[in-house]
């Protein structure tokens, strides 16, 4: 695909698809989906996507941007990789190269875990006008959605966008954007808060 949106700096991969389809003039979710991944059945997944090596394929070679490296520079994963198995390991590197279909999110203990997820996707306020001011527009960081990490180590508590992590359409990508994510005084973090933030 042509003039596909190159990641930025801990951007997650569900950002740069969303991107996508606000810089193609994509606005039906099923058609971003068949571009990009070359199916309609893909589901928008913000923390373990699959289906990394047709994404990867939209880049040129050159770039160097492979299905290994979406992984671990724009998802997720490399939080809970260091407490599995090497096996496991492995595999879920390969579900997340191809189809998945949830197993990735079993075999990390994602699904089972007592620790509560966001419901939302969430942001910083003032992250997001410097990301404005420096590339012109908004993306979701990789570090704001961190199940644990609630807090901006520069500006303060994150805060919740509108935009549901398991929303009623299972193939919508949203990009963040002022409606989405409305410009809000964020509190101060709490000093726990922070220290969980910096581990």
């Amino acid at each position: 695909m042509l003039n596909f949106p190159i990641p930025y700096p801990d951007e997650l991969v569900y950002s740069v698809v969303a991107r996508a389809g606000v810089h193609l003039g994509v606005s039906s979710s099923k058609e971003l989906l068949y571009d990009v991944f070359g199916s309609r059945k893909v589901i928008s997944t913000v923390d373990f996507p699959s289906y990394l090596s047709k994404l990867s394929s939209n880049y040129p070679v050159a770039l160097g941007i492979d299905s290994l490296k979406l992984t671990y520079d724009h998802t997720l994963f490399p939080i809970y990789a260091p407490f599995i198995p090497e096996d496991r390991r492995l595999q879920c590197l390969r579900w997340m190269n191809d189809k998945s279909c949830g197993a990735v999110h079993l075999a990390l203990g994602f699904a089972a875990s007592r620790v509560r997820q966001p419901e939302n996707l969430r942001y910083c306020s003032k992250c997001l006008q410097d990301q404005f001011e420096e590339y012109g527009e908004y993306f979701w960081a990789r570090r704001w959605q961190i199940t644990g990490a609630g807090c901006c180590l520069k500006h303060g508590c994150l805060l919740e966008s509108q935009v549901l992590r398991r929303g009623y359409s299972r193939h919508q990508f949203y990009a963040a954007t002022p409606k989405l994510c409305k410009k809000t005084v964020q509190k101060d973090a709490e000093e726990n808060e922070s220290f969980i933030t910096k581990k």
